[in-house]
């Protein structure tokens, strides 16, 4: 089974890994990479010539990311007194967004390319209610060394105003498809 796979499924020994090996880059292209598919996904080949829109849906995900990261680090710093790495933090923060890029493609197959619009809305929303937030749960209990209960009391806050303000977003470019 390849690491991408094992790190859906939530497989502790993948997460230490990448706590300990992975970069902050390869993080990132997983965030911006399922909001590059997006863009596409909403704007299509236009995007390449009017790139102000897929620019900023590029951006409120980088923003987003960072913002969620950094509010469970705060969190995590501050109410638990963690010694816990923002870098770290941020980096396993990118690897949680990897479901979001599943969402992108299966959107863009179901409904841009099949015009098929449920299995990526139910798909959609299993992952904005339980995958990603499973996977962040995962992240936060990986580098801040605490165990699930807690972990899932410190990222709740922090993924319902991302979901408020990035699902919003995603949902508003989105709607036409869906």
């Amino acid at each position: 089974m390849t690491p991408v796979a094992r790190l859906l499924r939530l497989d502790r020994r993948t997460w230490q890994g990448l706590g300990a090996t992975g970069t902050i880059t390869a993080g990132s292209l997983a965030t911006l990479g399922a909001f590059a598919v997006f863009a596409f996904d909403r704007f299509g080949i236009q995007a390449l010539v009017a790139p102000r829109p897929t620019l900023r849906l590029l951006l409120t995900g980088f923003y987003g990311w960072v913002w969620l990261a950094g509010t469970v680090w705060i969190a995590a710093r501050f109410a638990l007194a963690s010694a816990a790495r923002f870098d770290r933090v941020l980096r396993l923060f990118g690897y949680a967004h990897l479901p979001l890029l599943a969402v992108a493609l299966t959107i863009q197959v179901t409904s841009v390319t099949l015009r098929w619009n449920g299995p990526g809305l139910v798909f959609g929303w299993f992952t904005v209610s339980f995958w990603m937030p499973a996977l962040l749960v995962a992240a936060t209990r990986q580098t801040v060394g605490i165990d699930t209960s807690l972990a899932v009391l410190i990222v709740a806050g922090p993924y319902v105003g991302w979901l408020l303000v990035i699902g919003r977003t995603l949902a508003s470019q989105l709607g036409h498809l869906l």
